[in-house]
């Protein structure tokens, strides 16, 4: 049974590795604010040291502590970045503010795939954003498709002139797992229980680019972009979908039972299949799945295909972050003949037709395409009448999966080069389209920017 001082030890250390999370996170807010960032920066650092010095405080009163500490301060003693952390926290005490840095890169989103970059350069070169994007080389900026369809992505990083190849907030963010980690096993010393928070990675610390990041339209540099934000649970009323969708329950006896990713395709598929008939329509939805468990569910609807490639970037990043392996898409999609797509766009073609899709991939690279024509009442085109037979399509480089691959490593580059020269013969412009696989492939591949100093071929879903 712990004793009422070793109760006090675990309390004292706890609540100042609180404290340190609550300063990352105010960091974080504060990132475009330099002098207040600058200001939760360095607290935060300070206050990550002294939770090792409140540590080491009970070494007089806690029964072994120095054979327990002896492995976890020669591993903080190893970490290069513990060593920055406590040379960072001297510094501040001793000399006076961090020499940080904020840089800025920019990468230009015309498709799926990668797109061209900037090296990091430093932000004070540049007097706002908007003369970053004027400073871009006009060989691209000025190609039709990247103005109709692209998005500067301008990020921006906070770095230590000690630590210059490393992000801060990330640097503090392993910072913090570690002592994180130290703490976990100093409470399970004591036999006294560890808050549930203290063995969690705080998602705050997994940023997406769009926490570090302003996104500019390249048809005229204006704010452009959209967030990821959560929404709580809604409880379902199961007497309402009923009398809605009738009798549902066979359609999740079949997601119940589906054993493999494409039979979990299928079912869903049929449940989507449902909502479309009796409702009209059916908004576009993110389903994120850990094995055939589902995990999140994103309503996912965009005003345009510019925002469309950002969107699926910045989702593909928050599957990687949240451990997710599989991925699927149901929408509604345009649907043409090539031959009836000035652009190679279905959207674009004249006498396009609809249909409900579903696009699915999972990291060991299996990906599914399910479609299924639309047909609705001449009177009343808001109904459906009804929908065709479901098509299947497996294995195909699908464009709109390829940041999830890219992400889970697991990329078929000949499948996606065959059909890069299928999407050119049906329309696409072949230049540009080579050439952005040319730099999804090449990662050293960078843009230049001038500056002076400051004072889908046929389905569109």
């Amino acid at each position: 049974m712990p004793t009422i001082f070793e109760y006090e030890a675990v309390h004292a250390v706890i609540s100042r590795l609180a404290q340190m999370r609550q300063l990352w996170e105010d960091a974080a807010r504060e990132y475009f604010e330099p002098s207040r960032f600058v200001v939760h920066l360095q607290s935060c650092i300070t206050t990550g040291r002294s939770v090792t010095f409140i540590l080491q405080k009970q070494k007089g009163s806690v029964a072994g502590f120095d054979d327990w500490y002896a492995p976890h301060r020669q591993k903080l003693a190893e970490d290069p970045i513990m060593r920055w952390s406590q040379q960072a926290r001297n510094f501040i005490e001793k000399e006076g503010d961090l020499k940080t840095l904020s840089q800025v890169r920019g990468e230009i989103i015309v498709s799926y795939y990668e797109g061209p970059v900037t090296e990091w350069i430093p932000q004070a070169l540049f007097a706002s954003p908007f003369d970053f994007f004027r400073a871009l080389p006009r060989e691209i900026t000025e190609i039709p498709f990247v103005q109709a369809n692209g998005t500067l992505l301008i990020e921006r990083r906070w770095v230590d002139d000690q630590l210059p190849d490393l992000e801060v907030l990330e640097a503090l963010a392993h910072v913090y797992k570690r002592l994180a980690a130290v703490v976990d096993d100093f409470c399970r010393l004591l036999d006294v229980p560890a808050p549930d928070w203290l063995s969690e990675e705080p998602a705050s610390m997994d940023a997406l680019a769009m926490d570090r990041a302003l996104y500019l339209s390249m048809r005229d540099g204006s704010a452009a972009g959209l967030r990821v934000l959560p929404k709580p649970d809604e409880k379902v009323r199961k007497k309402m979908l009923r009398k809605r969708y009738g009798k549902h329950e066979p359609l999740f006896r079949e997601l119940r039972a589906a054993n493999s990713f494409e039979e979990l395709a299928h079912a869903q598929f049929n449940i989507a299949r449902r909502l479309m008939t009796v409702d009209g329509y059916h908004e576009p939805f993110s389903y994120f799945f850990k094995g055939n468990q589902l995990t999140s569910l994103i309503l996912s609807d965009h005003p345009d295909r510019a925002t469309r490639y950002v969107m699926m970037r910045d989702l593909a990043k928050l599957a990687k972050i949240e451990g997710v392996d599989g991925y699927m898409l149901i929408a509604e999609a345009w649907m043409a003949k090539p031959t009836d797509s000035p652009t190679g766009f279905a959207a674009d073609a004249p006498n396009r037709t609809e249909a409900l899709t579903l696009i699915a991939g999972n990291s060991t690279g299996e990906v599914c395409y399910l479609w299924a024509p639309i047909e609705r009442k001449r009177k009343q085109p808001s109904k459906v009448r009804r929908l065709g037979e479901t098509q299947v399509e497996k294995g195909k480089a699908v464009f709109l999966l390829y940041p999830f691959q890219k992400e889970w490593g697991c990329v078929d580059n000949e499948s996606y080069r065959a059909a890069d020269k299928e999407a050119a013969r049906r329309g696409f412009d072949g230049d540009i389209w080579v050439n952005l696989r040319a730099m999804s492939e090449d990662p050293g591949h960078t843009i230049g920017v001038t500056h002076e100093p400051s004072s889908e071929a046929t389905h569109d879903s």
